[in-house]
C-alpha cells in the first residue's frame, strides 16, 4: 500500500509539473503595419515591453515584480511582423514608419496598443502609422551654451534623464512631444519631430537660457508658446536664436 501512495504522489508531481511547465508556454504577437492608405510598410518598427505585475516590496511599496522584456521588430516587405517566444504577460506595443515625417502609432494614432498575452497563445494586432508634417527647430546657439540630453554620454543604452539644460518640444493639447537632435554643425543645432497636417501645437522651450523667435521676440520659457500650424505644408522651419 505505502508502495502504491508513492507511486501515486510520484505520478501526482510528474504532472502538477508538467502543468506547471505547460502553463508558462512562450506566446506570440504578430500582425501587420499600415499606412494612411492601408498599404503595407515595409521596415517599421514595431517596439514592444512587457509589464511585469506589481508587488509589495520589502520597503512596503509597489514595485514591478519581475524582469522585463523589451526589445522591438522589423517588419518584412508585406508589413507583417512576429515576436515569437514571449512569456505570458502584459506588453504595451507601439509602431513607428521608416521617414522622419511618419507618426508614431503611441503618440499621435492609435495610443499604445496593450496586449495580454496566455500561454501558448498567438495574438494579431494591426498598427496604423500615418504621415504627417516634419517640423525642424533650427536653432542658433551663439556662445554655445546648450547641452541636449544628446550630448550627454548613453547610459545602459538609453539616454540620460538628467544633465541637459534645453529641451525643445510641442504641447499639442494635453500631450508633450519632445524634438530630437538631429544635427549640429557650427553654432547651429536642428531638432525634429512630425505632427499631424491638421494639428494646431504651441512651442514648448524647457530651459533657463533666453530664446528669440525669427522676429527677435522674446520666446516664453517653461510654458506653451508660440502656435505653429502646418497650413497643408509638408514640412516646416522654425527659427530660434540663443543670443
Amino acid at each position: 500500500m505505502q508502495k502504491e501512495i508513492a507511486i501515486l504522489i510520484s505520478s501526482f508531481f510528474v504532472i502538477t509539473l508538467a502543468a506547471a511547465a505547460a502553463s508558462t508556454s512562450p506566446g506570440t504577437i504578430s500582425g501587420v503595419v499600415v499606412d494612411d492608405s492601408g498599404g503595407p510598410i515595409s521596415g517599421a518598427s514595431v517596439v514592444y515591453r512587457s509589464v511585469p505585475p506589481l508587488a509589495v516590496s520589502a520597503s512596503g511599496k509597489l514595485a514591478p515584480n519581475g524582469p522585463v522584456v523589451s526589445s522591438y521588430v522589423s517588419t518584412s516587405a508585406d508589413g507583417a511582423f512576429a515576436i515569437p517566444n514571449l512569456p505570458p504577460g502584459n506588453y504595451n506595443l507601439c509602431a513607428y514608419g521608416v521617414t522622419a515625417a511618419d507618426l508614431g502609432s503611441c503618440e499621435w494614432v492609435q495610443g499604445t496598443t496593450h496586449v495580454a498575452l496566455a500561454s501558448a497563445q498567438t495574438v494579431q494586432v494591426r498598427f496604423h502609422v500615418s504621415q504627417g508634417v516634419l517640423i525642424t527647430f533650427q536653432v542658433a546657439d551663439t556662445r554655445q551654451q546648450i547641452v541636449s540630453l544628446e550630448d550627454l554620454p548613453i547610459v545602459a543604452g538609453r539616454l540620460p534623464l538628467t544633465g541637459a539644460n534645453f529641451g525643445i518640444g510641442i504641447w499639442a493639447g494635453s500631450r508633450y512631444v519632445r524634438a530630437g537632435l538631429v544635427s549640429k554643425i557650427g553654432t547651429t543645432r536642428e531638432y525634429q519631430l512630425a505632427i499631424p497636417k491638421t494639428a494646431a501645437v504651441r512651442l514648448f522651450l524647457d530651459t533657463s537660457l533666453a530664446a528669440l523667435d525669427a522676429n527677435s521676440v522674446a520666446i516664453p520659457l517653461r510654458q506653451a508658446g508660440n502656435t505653429i500650424t502646418p497650413g497643408g505644408e509638408g514640412a516646416l522651419t522654425v527659427n530660434i536664436t540663443i543670443p
